[in-house]
């Protein structure tokens, strides 16, 4: 019986952490499948630059060796944006290749189109390391709480932000000092615009409401809020209310529509989300019958999300995924939750200015909890919206 093959397009952090993931856990790979899994391709940008590959993978920039073999059990998608991943994708899925993606930003642009290729074509594709790093997000929440109607998800998805926020409010570090750190250690890119400015967070939200709810989320605002001008000061302030500034995705079901939000926010030490830290990423569900559930783990780097997308790998070539679209979900159900008394949005918010902007605001919309004088920004406070009506 021939191996399984697998090709890989981008050797980045995560394709080449896929490599070596299928090289070091080859034996366990071997009993679980029955056949041990082989790489005859991997697609780069540079075939001249030196890789620590086996002599039987093959390190091309020819897209056409690898859509023309016809051998090809699956492919990995690992490269950094919709716009170089979308042909590759759309012919190998047309082609009927099943192809396992670590890329949120196609997944978010061009899911929709995609899984009607692979359903035309009868083939699949999967993308668990495109959300949450190493946390199982994805399966859990259709193989562990399928019974459930998920009211409301909170999440803390880009490790870089969460780890330059830690670093600001541990060490006072500036939002630009962190950033290089953030660098330095290969958790943020040269350019870090997409973690920053709270695209990468955005694009993870559009996919967990299509899984969810089968649709697309209805944005508070048009663009996400990113953590750019999130200031020491600011950080300082929260701790003295006892709570953190998190970056943070938020989805809520609200009857037929998805509300999602992306923004910095006040999070308080009772909330879970409270207490992850670092490069982490956490996941706050609330579902209908299992109550709160929390989820924790590494959110960025090669062997983390590397986990995720072997784990698809498998599920692909055992048959034991399911799609987004499947009948034996209530996801896609439409519910009509007990949002409690109408007009009430429950949303807490955390604002600094000074006295007037604050007594605008509250006069306008919100309830002021709690007020603080800080040392650079003037007022802070910790504000509840008002009932509508």
């Amino acid at each position: 019986m021939r191996d399984f093959q697998l090709a890989i397009i981008g050797f980045g952090t995560v394709g080449e952490g896929v490599y070596r993931t299928v090289q070091t856990k080859g034996a366990k790979l071997k009993a679980l499948l029955g056949r041990a899994i082989h790489i005859p391709f991997v697609l780069v940008k540079n075939p001249r630059k030196k890789r620590e590959v086996q002599a039987s993978t093959v390190v091309t920039n020819r897209f056409e060796e690898i859509l023309n073999y016809n051998k090809l059990d699956v492919v990995v998608e690992a490269t950094p944006d919709a716009e170089t991943a979308y042909p590759y994708v759309s012919q190998l899925l047309r082609k009927g290749v099943s192809v396992v993606s670590a890329n949120k930003e196609l997944i978010a642009k061009k899911g929709e189109e995609l899984h009607r290729l692979a359903a035309e074509s009868g083939c699949c594709l999967l993308y668990e390391g495109a959300v949450a790093g190493g946390i199982p997000l994805l399966n859990t929440l259709r193989h562990g709480l399928k019974t459930n109607t998920v009211q409301r998800l909170e999440g803390i998805v880009n490790g870089t932000s969460n780890y330059m926020l830690t670093k600001m409010r541990e060490e006072g570090a500036t939002f630009q000092d962190a950033l290089i750190e953030a660098q330095e250690k290969g958790y943020a890119e040269a350019v870090p615009d997409k973690d920053v400015d709270g695209w990468d967070a955005y694009f993870k939200a559009t996919i967990l409401s299509r899984w969810l709810y089968g649709k697309k989320p209805s944005w508070d605002v048009e663009k996400p809020k990113g953590i750019r001008h999130v200031t020491v000061e600011d950080i300082s302030l929260a701790n003295r209310l006892k709570g953190r500034i998190k970056h943070v995705a938020s989805l809520k079901k609200e009857r037929e529509v998805v509300r999602a939000s992306v923004e910095p926010c006040l999070v308080l030490e009772d909330h879970p989300l409270y207490g992850v830290e670092g490069v982490d990423n956490g996941i706050h569900i609330e579902g209908s019958i299992v109550g709160s559930v929390l989820l924790q783990g590494q959110g960025a780097g090669k062997y983390p999300t590397a986990s995720a997308v072997v784990e698809d790998v498998v599920n692909v070539l055992l048959k034991t995924h399911e799609s987004p679209s499947s009948s034996t979900t209530t996801f896609l159900d439409n519910e009509n939750i007990d949002e409690g008394e109408e007009g009430i949005d429950g949303g807490l918010w955390f604002i600094t200015g000074d006295k007037d902007v604050i007594n605008l605001v509250s006069t306008l919309v919100a309830n002021v909890l709690i007020v603080e004088t800080g040392e650079k920004t003037g007022l802070m406070a910790y504000i509840t919206t008002k009932k509508s009506g």
